[in-house]
């Protein structure tokens, strides 16, 4: 079982807890536990940044540098961004908000975990791919950047974090683009590509330049929203960029085409023969909870207040056709160990992303997890029904819900 959720112990001064209470904050102290393992990614950076100037002095390329060696140096930017992503925004809203330090908005400890959570993966990868020369990645790279938290238009501290690492950032590209600059004697297609790496870092460039040359103190709603557009845009290009300078193999010449998503043929519906109303439930969950009276009358429920249980099984399609096609996998901790599932009805299963992919219209980035969160919790209240794609950073807990729908949700 698991359960995402903020569990900080709360340190800061009583007057620091009452004015963080009053706007609605939380306590920041896990995101610090996250900040606190940079010194750990910056020493990765400036071992790949020095192994990359030596290996141009010995006259390797970007391309003729070892594999393992490319797949260490690009887990070692992706690592790189993230946490600089996560260090900026907590530093921009304690210097908006002194008043609050040490707590944030909901919406900021979110997005924060984002950039957080992949990092320690990213950081293992490289780490392996230093120590073994025929290690091969588990995940696709290149990786987008994970998903933004959903708010628009975003706080005036994420506008300043996203200013302020993006500044960062561009210098290490610059570094990056320096190596790639120089190679000599490549082949046509490598020409192309390193075209096409040109071309990716100008407009990351541009739209930095140009957020940057935009912003003042208090923009109006409508030049923050058009910012933060540029400044998104900008680092998802820095954080392919990176990772192409250190692939350089993986740039696309030529557009994909784009297969349509596909999922497998829904199941009968709820009070038609065959249909199984344990579907969503993880394996795991199931054999724990098939005998339980309580859990099997929490399913039933379910799927009778469900306004769209084709909508439903659609979703459960797309991610079983995922799961098929090796887009995802089981999540584990960083022990190895299977995380198993959500903490409350239908208890489905915890997910980790291993290549990009789109699920429930839910744009997904590879070391992200997820559970697909079914739940009727609160309905009679006025909650309305929620099927969701939820990311989040999820570990194991004795927490344990029947999602009722007489009573307000907790997460």
């Amino acid at each position: 079982m698991c359960y995402n959720a903020f569990m900080m112990e709360d340190t800061p001064g009583l007057w620091i807890r009452l004015m963080s209470a009053l706007h609605g904050e939380v306590s920041a102290n896990e995101l610090e536990a996250y900040r606190r393992a940079s010194l750990a990614v910056f020493e990765l950076l400036d071992q790949a940044e020095e192994e990359r100037l030596s290996a141009a002095a010995d006259g390797k390329t970007p391309w003729t540098i070892p594999a393992a060696k490319q797949t260490e140096l690009a887990c070692t930017w992706n690592a790189f961004v993230l946490q600089t992503l996560g260090n900026a925004f907590l530093d921009a809203d304690y210097r908006d908000h002194p008043q609050t330090r040490g707590h944030v908005p909901p919406i900021t400890a979110d997005q924060v975990l984002r950039f957080y959570n992949p990092v320690e993966g990213w950081i293992t990868r490289a780490q392996s791919a230093h120590a073994n020369p025929a290690y091969r990645i588990d995940v696709t790279v290149p990786s987008p950047i994970p998903v933004w938290s959903e708010v628009e238009p975003c706080p005036n501290s994420h506008l300043h974090g996203m200013l302020d690492a993006t500044r960062a950032i561009r210098d290490h590209a610059q570094a990056a683009m320096n190596i790639v600059e120089n190679a000599t004697g490549l082949t046509e297609e490598q020409e192309k590509q390193r075209g096409k790496i040109r071309e990716i870092f100008a407009a990351a460039s541009s739209k930095a330049r140009y957020a940057d040359d935009m912003h003042r103190q208090n923009p109006s709603r409508e030049v923050h929203e058009t910012i933060e557009g540029y400044l998104k845009t900008a680092i998802e290009q820095f954080y392919l960029l990176g990772q192409y300078a250190a692939l350089p193999q993986t740039v696309p010449l030529h557009a994909p085409a784009i297969a349509p998503p596909v999922a497998l043929p829904l199941s009968s519906l709820p009070g038609q023969g065959g249909f199984d109303p344990w579907c969503l439930t993880s394996a795991l969950a199931r054999k724990a909870y098939a005998r339980d009276r309580e859990a099997k009358q929490a399913v039933d429920t379910l799927w009778k207040i469900d306004p769209d249980p084709a909508r439903t099984l659609m979703i459960l399609s797309e991610i079983t056709a995922a799961y098929t096609r090796g887009d995802i996998t089981y999540a584990t901790d960083r022990f190895n160990k299977p995380i198993g599932y959500f903490f409350c009805c239908p208890w489905g299963t915890v997910y980790q992303v291993v290549r990009p992919v789109t699920l429930g219209g839910v744009r997904l980035a590879p070391l992200q997890q997820f559970v697909y969160d079914v739940t009727a919790e609160g309905y009679n209240l006025g909650v309305p029904f929620r099927r969701q794609i939820k990311i989040g950073d999820y570990r194991p807990t004795t927490e344990f819900e029947y999602g009722d729908p007489n009573e307000e949700p907790d997460h």
